[in-house]
């Protein structure tokens, strides 16, 4: 998109201070993410700079340890107080981020409630005002994580079919580094096309806050406040199972953001996968010995489940000793 002739207050502050991360040096930090492996590159263009299998297991490794948050997000205002308004205009071309990635994503964007296919330049002006030279009205998404083709229109009943998802969730973000990092960095990472994707919005709904094998969940105020619990989320569709460890992967690195340990192992395990020329799905015993690790972890995380656990193989121990006590009667009575 073409940057406007004249800009308000607000978007030259804000392009201002993102028209330098088009030209960072070359290592990762919090305080400037676009360096790592979307240096050099507009800010339109970062959604195309995912990291290679091979080049995302080194960086995976090169992360630091994680910073867990100390509080859930709801004392600082939850996403408005810590990310800023939902899809601002970081970069001050005067459209909105929602509708430059749907104009990214979508096939066939008509940008213009006039009849017919028309492209934002015969469409300029004609746009809401969030983004009146390109405000995206209907389209067709191809779902990546459903795989799903999905008919999008621009309205208040029918906007939430596609959803733009953020690849890393603000919440877990949060509750991993991002409460510590400063307030433009926060504005940025909600906003970046690499960690942005228009998808399905009942599989957006369905992720919430989780990283691949934790979720943040519960709160300060309540008690219940913990930053890594499973069993975490993967996309339905296995075909995009390897890019999306790679974008995750590649999300982390450029905001050198700390990852738990059981999201780490399970983005290597992915990555090792695809490198290999898989395609970075588990094997029926890794599922399965997932679900026995994720149901364990469940348990011992809520007394209640604890204990009915414990009086379920109480009960199945004490049918085990009497069915053993009738067989052994039986054998008795019938030499």
């Amino acid at each position: 998109m073409t940057l406007p002739q004249r800009l308000s207050p607000l978007a030259a502050l804000l392009l201002a201070a993102c028209l330098p991360l088009a030209a960072a040096p070359a290592r990762a930090s919090a305080e400037d993410p676009a360096q790592g492996p979307t240096a050099q590159v507009a800010w339109d263009d970062r959604g195309d700079q995912v990291l290679g299998p091979a080049e995302a297991l080194e960086a995976l490794e090169a992360l630091p340890q994680d910073s867990p948050a100390p509080e859930s997000w709801g004392q600082g205002g939850s996403r408005k107080g810590w990310f800023g308004e939902p899809w601002l205009d970081v970069d001050g071309d005067a459209c909105d981020t929602r509708n430059e990635i749907l104009a990214r994503d979508l096939v066939d964007a008509d940008y213009s409630r006039a009849p017919g296919l028309q492209g934002p330049e015969e469409a300029a002006g004609q746009g809401a005002s969030v983004c009146p030279d390109a405000t995206v009205w209907t389209g067709t998404l191809h779902d990546p994580y459903t795989g799903q083709t999905i008919a999008f229109q621009r309205g208040q009943e029918t906007s939430a079919a596609v959803q733009i998802d953020h690849v890393v969730p603000l919440n877990y973000l949060y509750a991993h580094g991002a409460w510590a990092w400063p307030e433009r960095t926060r504005l940025l990472v909600a906003n970046d096309p690499l960690n942005l994707l228009a998808v399905d919005g009942q599989a957006n709904q369905s992720k919430g806050a989780c990283g691949p094998a934790t979720c943040p969940i519960g709160s300060t105020e309540t008690g219940s406040w913990q930053t890594a619990s499973g069993p975490g989320w993967w996309p339905p569709s296995k075909e995009f199972r390897c890019h999306y460890a790679q974008r995750f992967t590649s999300v982390a690195s450029a905001y050198d953001l700390g990852l738990p340990d059981e999201d780490r192992q399970a983005l290597r395990s992915t990555l090792s996968d695809c490198a290999a020329g898989g395609d970075g799905a588990p094997s029926a015993i890794q599922e399965a010995a997932g679900t026995a690790e994720d149901l364990g972890r469940t348990i011992l995380s809520s007394p209640w489940l604890a204990a009915l656990a414990a009086l379920g193989a109480l009960v199945l121990g004490w049918g085990l000793i009497v069915r053993g006590r009738r067989s052994v009667r039986r054998r008795r009575r019938w030499p």
